[in-house]
């Protein structure tokens, strides 16, 4: 039976995808760089490597969900090998094994140099990365274009906010429920004629950031809000002064080159 390929299964993300995967009933070929944690062991692999991606996607592949890579800030090796050439690889070994969806997890650090004003940023917002990492997501959505436009490989490029649980004010507003990124994900999976889109990945929260323009064709509203979280903390007023609260990518606008 043809199976999803999630990358990044042993992370935070990761991992709540495949459990939600499983209650969907969707058979998952689970890869990552380490095992995770807990649960079920998942197939190692490293996205830089080209030919243990082309094994990956020999074994009857119905679509990806691209979750692997780095998370956060790094140097420019790290970046390049596991958010640039990785997501080349899944997409170049998608096109050849004739797979022809990928769901990617993109980030909101795409649009991190913009400055804190009190208007949310829609998706036609010019990309201004904040670090290294925002840049290597850019990349990712650029391939996603080009593979549909080009290969016809659609793609669902999910631009994620804060999918942890909000420590501050800031983070209330750009809080994205796991539950809400999960179904968002699986849209792009079931939606016929996905093409290419972009998506913010961020629940319905008091003041947000980022907003996504009425779609209709997509099918997906969040159901979540950091409201019902009962943060003491989620309506306060931003510090103007606190460098995170300045621009959009908060501390990811302020570190140094991290090769210096």
């Amino acid at each position: 039976m043809a199976q999803i390929l999630l990358t990044g299964a042993a992370g935070q993300l990761g991992s709540h995808l495949r459990a939600w995967f499983a209650r969907e009933g969707r058979p998952v070929l689970a890869t990552d760089i380490r095992q995770p944690e807990a649960g079920e062991p998942v197939e190692i692999a490293d996205l830089a490597d080209r030919a243990a991606v082309d094994r990956l996607m020999a074994q009857d592949i119905a679509a990806v969900v691209h979750f692997g890579g780095m998370a956060k800030e790094a140097g420019w090796q790290t970046i390049l090998e596991a958010n640039i050439m990785g997501a080349y690889n899944v997409f170049e070994a998608a096109r050849k094994a004739g797979v022809g969806r990928v769901v990617y997890a993109s980030s909101y650090h795409v649009l991190g140099m913009h400055p804190v004003v009190d208007e949310p940023l829609g998706l036609g917002a010019p990309v201004r990365p904040d670090s290294l990492y925002g840049v290597s997501k850019v990349f990712g959505e650029a391939l996603g274009r080009l593979y549909f436009d080009k290969f016809g490989v659609e793609c669902l490029a999910i631009r994620i906010c804060t999918a942890g649980t909000p420590g501050t004010a800031r983070e209330c507003r750009l809080w994205c429920s796991r539950d809400d990124l999960a179904r968002l994900v699986s849209r792009g999976l079931d939606m016929p004629d996905l093409g290419y889109r972009t998506v913010f990945g961020i629940s319905d929260n008091a003041d947000a950031w980022f907003v996504n323009e009425p779609d209709p064709g997509l099918g997906w509203r969040p159901r979540h809000s950091s409201s019902e979280l009962g943060l003491p903390y989620a309506a306060d007023p931003l510090d103007p002064a606190d460098p995170r609260n300045q621009r959009r990518g908060g501390v990811f606008a302020e570190w140094p080159h991290f090769d210096d």
